[in-house]
């Protein structure tokens, strides 16, 4: 495994095992993560996850296609977990449903120094929501 998808599967892996203190080790201090929610700095990254880690506390990542070349990668996968404790959105807190979710995603990252310099994901947040049951499907 080169370098740029090591550093994302060793977030993947923190972020699974709620270990903050080694998310924050994958992403250099000034990385910008863009989201469909907005662009996060790394402090506003951390309490996004742990947000999402506190609603859906079984969440992972499944990596179903990765393209690497030189510092950067681009994943294609599937964000799976229960719904199981409320969400704190911008929007609003959203109640816990117990309901599954199974979510297709992008992640790019770029790599430099074995640390990420610049992240996006991409996914669908009405889609989200519907299989929240928070929206119409």
């Amino acid at each position: 495994m080169a370098a740029a998808l090591a550093t994302a599967t060793r977030f993947y892996a923190a972020m699974v095992a709620s270990y903050f203190a080694g998310v924050t080790t994958c992403f250099a201090a000034d990385c910008p993560t863009v989201t469909p929610a907005g662009s996060m700095n790394p402090t506003e990254h951390k309490a996004f996850g742990r947000a999402f880690k506190a609603a859906l506390p079984d969440a992972h990542m499944e990596i179903e296609k990765a393209v690497e070349a030189g510092s950067e990668v681009f994943i294609a996968g599937r964000f799976r977990s229960t719904h199981t404790g409320d969400l704190a959105t911008q929007q609003g807190t959203l109640p816990a449903s117990g309901t599954p979710l199974d979510l297709p995603y992008a992640d790019y990252f770029r790599v430099e120094g074995g640390q990420i310099v610049e992240h996006r994901v991409y996914s669908d947040q009405v889609e989200m929501m519907a299989q929240f049951g928070a929206s119409p499907q």
